[in-house]
């Protein structure tokens, strides 16, 4: 059973745990993380979700997954990082870009990462992932957020800044306040 640490609607720890996968009690919130893989080229690493996943099976996404209890975000990212692709990655090659606080009942931490690898040395995740593209980021960012592809930010707002904040990465960019 996976526990998430609980948090209220600033970040400020609860101090409690809960299960995933029962609902949260009024006013908690639990954090979750999202990275962005690009390369060289301005491409976009996307996954699949594979059929068997409850929400939005099939539809193409950036990697993530929620923190563990006991872990921090840079933890958990390396983690799901390595679970749903086989990368590894070290804490300091992350750069936040961007956090979404209260979107549901969950804040958002959502990453940037560089990386040269070929889609197709991906290694899959069993009932997570099931197969990977590199994806233009012009063509990312029209289409996430659409039927089929999942956007990392959900706010109008935060997917303007998430792009923007991304632009400024891949030119070299790795501070955001």
């Amino acid at each position: 059973m996976e526990l998430w640490d609980l948090y209220d609607k600033d970040r400020t720890p609860l101090h409690r745990t809960h299960p995933r996968g029962t609902p949260l009690p009024e006013g908690a919130y639990h954090v979750a993380v999202i990275v962005v893989v690009v390369n060289s080229k301005g491409q976009v690493l996307l996954t699949r979700r594979a059929p068997e996943k409850d929400a939005c099976p099939g539809w193409w996404e950036n990697t993530g997954g929620s923190v563990l209890a006991g872990e921090t975000s840079l933890q958990a990212i390396q983690r799901e990082l390595r679970e749903e692709t086989g990368l590894l990655a070290e804490p300091e090659e992350f750069t936040l870009l961007l956090q979404e606080d209260c979107r549901g009942d969950t804040h958002f931490d959502i990453f940037a990462l560089s990386r040269e690898v070929d889609a197709g040395t991906i290694q899959f995740q069993p009932g997570e992932t099931d197969a990977a593209q590199w994806m233009p980021l012009e063509d990312w960012e029209a289409v996430a957020g659409t039927t089929g592809t999942l956007c990392p930010a959900q706010r109008e707002s935060c997917k303007q800044e998430l792009y923007r904040r991304l632009e400024q990465y891949l030119q070299g960019k790795r501070e955001f306040s």
